[in-house]
């Protein structure tokens, strides 16, 4: 097996189906296998209707919210293929360049993780890959003290503005709605951490890779569709905290300091 191929799918069984569309209209040629695991807490007859919709994915009952990391980790252990690639449930594939992509980690045997280039709906290009985030970056990058001195500074470097995405180079990380891992590398790196619950597990694995010695790679040789953009916290701190995914982002940023260390020493590529 070439390819598996893990979606997340968590009560969006519609985008799921146009996920697996477009896998199976530009992968047609690979040895792959397609992981849906239903973190949804669907009776029975529910599934069975998802397995029906989905007949050329193996649909995995996850028995509850595993959380995104669950999810993928979930995945990761029902995975034969030489390489995984996980997909957010909204995301489209544009063409078959993964195999170029996997041909290109088999040439470095230190690459474990790349990541291709994520468009919007309007074609925009996404910022999917980053540099490791600072304490202060979520507030700075996506709140209302992005007008402070400095914050201007930090976002070109956080969102590596000053990179035009259209060349293959070595990041910090790499969004994990879109992320090829080489699977001889997952017994080293670990799954993704299930401490975090939503957010921060991407940049977190990308961290573990490379701790362990490994790469992680932007190859914007295959495009992937993946619409919206995130959203800048408007108005007052305060009366946005209350918002459960702004309180979800800063609880896995918090655990992901806690981690690695709120002054963490970061890699020759970030300065």
């Amino acid at each position: 097996m070439e390819l598996s191929i893990v979606i997340i799918e968590y009560h969006c069984a519609d985008q799921v189906s146009d996920c697996v569309k477009s896998i199976v209209e530009h992968l047609h040629n690979v040895k792959k296998e397609i992981l849906v695991i239903s973190n949804s807490e669907y009776s029975k007859q529910q599934l069975t209707a998802l397995e029906s919709d989905l007949s050329e994915a193996n649909i995995i009952d996850a028995h509850g919210n595993l959380g995104y990391a669950g999810g993928v980790n979930t995945g990761l252990k029902h995975a034969s293929g030489e390489f995984v690639y996980v997909l957010n449930p909204d995301c489209l594939l544009t063409d078959s360049n993964v195999t170029m992509i996997m041909d290109e980690m088999r040439k470095d045997k230190d690459w474990a993780i790349a990541g291709p280039k994520v468009v919007d709906e309007n074609n925009v290009v996404q910022p999917s890959c980053r540099s490791f985030p600072k304490p202060w970056t979520f507030l700075l990058v996506r709140s209302a003290l992005s007008v402070l001195p400095g914050a201007a500074s930090e976002r070109r470097r956080y969102l590596m503005e000053d990179f035009d995405r259209n060349s293959i180079r070595e990041v910090d990380w790499v969004s994990g709605g879109a992320t090829l891992v080489k699977s001889s590398s997952i017994s080293e790196i670990g799954g993704m951490d299930e401490r975090y619950f939503l957010y921060m597990e991407d940049v977190d694995w990308s961290h573990n890779c490379w701790n362990k010695g490994y790469k992680v790679k932007y190859i914007p040789v295959s495009t992937v569709i993946h619409a919206g953009q995130h959203q800048s916290i408007h108005g007052s701190i305060l009366s946005k905290i209350l918002s459960k995914h702004v309180r979800m982002h800063l609880v896995s940023m918090f655990k992901y300091f806690l981690k690695h260390g709120f002054f963490l020493r970061l890699k020759p590529h970030s300065l």
